[in-house]
C-alpha cells in the first residue's frame, strides 16, 4: 500500500516538473525578448525652461554640486521618490527635482518605425515609411534620389510630426503620443527624425537653434515662431513648417497637435520670424 502511494507521489511531482520545465521553456525567450527590449530604451532627465539645481543627496538642505542647463540631458538612474529624480552626472549619482514646473523625461527608443498618415497631403514628397534611429541614423525606406538631400530629411522631419496629430497639449512635457506643449514637441520630433537635439525651451529655440531665415525664404521643416501676448519677439510659441503654406504644431488655441494653414488662421498674423535646422547640401 505504501509502495502504491509512494509511486502516486513520486508520478505526480515528475508531472509537475515536466509541467514547469515546458513553461521555463516558453517563458525564457520571453523574457530574454523583454530584457533586449527594455535595453532599448534610456530616459533622460530635461529642464523646461531654464537651468534647475542638482544635489548631493535627495534634500534641499544637501550641498549644490551642479547644475543642468537648458539643452542638456542627464541620465536617469531610476526615481528615488515623488520628489526627487536620482541621475548620473559626471560619473556621479545626483538628485533633481521631480517637478513637472521645471523638467521632464525623455523617453528614447534606439529604432522605431513611424508612417505618415495617408489622408494628409500638406506636404508632397513623402516617403510611404521612415524608419527613424534616435542616435541620428535615419534611412526612408523608398529615398527618392532627385530630391535634394535636405528636402529628404525634411519630408522625415514632416513625418514624424504627422504621427503625433491629436496628441494633447501637456505644458513642460515630451511623452510621445500622451502630451507635449509645443517647444517640446518640436524637439522631439527633431530628435527622432534625424537625431538632433536641442532645448525643448522656445526661447533658447527662438535664438539658438538652426540659423535664421527670412520669412519669404521659408521652406519644408522650418521652426517657425509666432508673436505671443507676453513674447512679441517670437519665443513663446513654436511649430514646423510643412510647406505649401501649412503648419503642424501643438497646442496654439487647438489643445492639440494640428495642421493648420498660415493663411487662414492667426498664426500668419503673428509669424514674426523662422530658424532653418536642416543645412542646404
Amino acid at each position: 500500500m505504501k509502495n502504491n502511494r509512494f509511486a502516486k507521489w513520486f508520478w505526480q511531482g515528475a508531472g509537475v516538473l515536466a509541467a514547469a520545465s515546458t513553461v521555463l521553456a516558453f517563458v525564457q525567450p520571453n523574457e530574454v525578448w523583454a530584457a533586449n527590449l527594455s535595453s532599448n530604451s534610456s530616459e533622460y532627465v530635461e529642464t523646461n525652461h531654464g537651468w534647475v539645481d542638482m544635489f548631493r543627496s535627495p534634500s534641499i538642505y544637501s550641498p549644490v554640486v551642479g547644475k543642468l542647463e537648458l539643452s542638456e540631458q542627464a541620465p536617469l538612474v531610476k526615481k528615488y521618490n515623488n520628489y526627487w529624480y536620482e541621475v548620473d552626472w559626471q560619473g556621479q549619482d545626483v538628485f533633481l527635482t521631480t517637478s513637472s514646473r521645471f523638467v521632464h523625461l525623455v523617453t528614447t527608443d534606439s529604432t522605431q518605425t513611424v508612417a505618415p498618415s495617408s489622408t494628409n497631403t500638406a506636404s508632397s514628397d513623402l516617403s510611404a515609411n521612415t524608419t527613424v534611429n534616435t542616435n541620428g541614423l535615419s534611412s526612408a525606406t523608398s529615398p527618392s534620389s532627385s530630391l535634394p538631400e535636405w528636402k529628404i530629411e525634411a519630408n522625415k522631419v514632416i513625418a514624424v510630426a504627422r504621427t503625433q496629430l491629436g496628441v494633447p497639449y501637456w505644458w513642460g512635457h515630451q511623452v510621445p503620443g500622451v502630451g507635449f506643449d509645443c517647444s517640446n514637441f518640436t524637439a522631439w520630433v527633431y530628435r527622432t527624425a534625424l537625431g538632433i537635439r536641442f532645448s525643448s525651451s522656445s526661447v533658447y529655440q527662438r535664438y539658438h537653434v538652426g540659423t535664421p531665415v527670412p520669412l519669404s525664404q521659408i521652406r519644408e521643416g522650418d521652426l517657425l515662431f509666432f508673436r505671443t501676448a507676453n513674447n512679441p519677439t517670437g519665443g513663446g510659441h513654436v511649430g514646423i513648417y510643412e510647406g505649401n503654406g501649412m503648419l503642424i504644431e501643438e497646442g496654439g488655441g487647438y489643445g492639440k497637435v494640428v495642421q493648420v494653414s498660415l493663411y487662414s488662421t492667426w498664426f500668419g498674423h503673428a509669424l514674426v520670424f523662422a530658424r532653418q535646422v536642416i543645412p542646404n547640401s
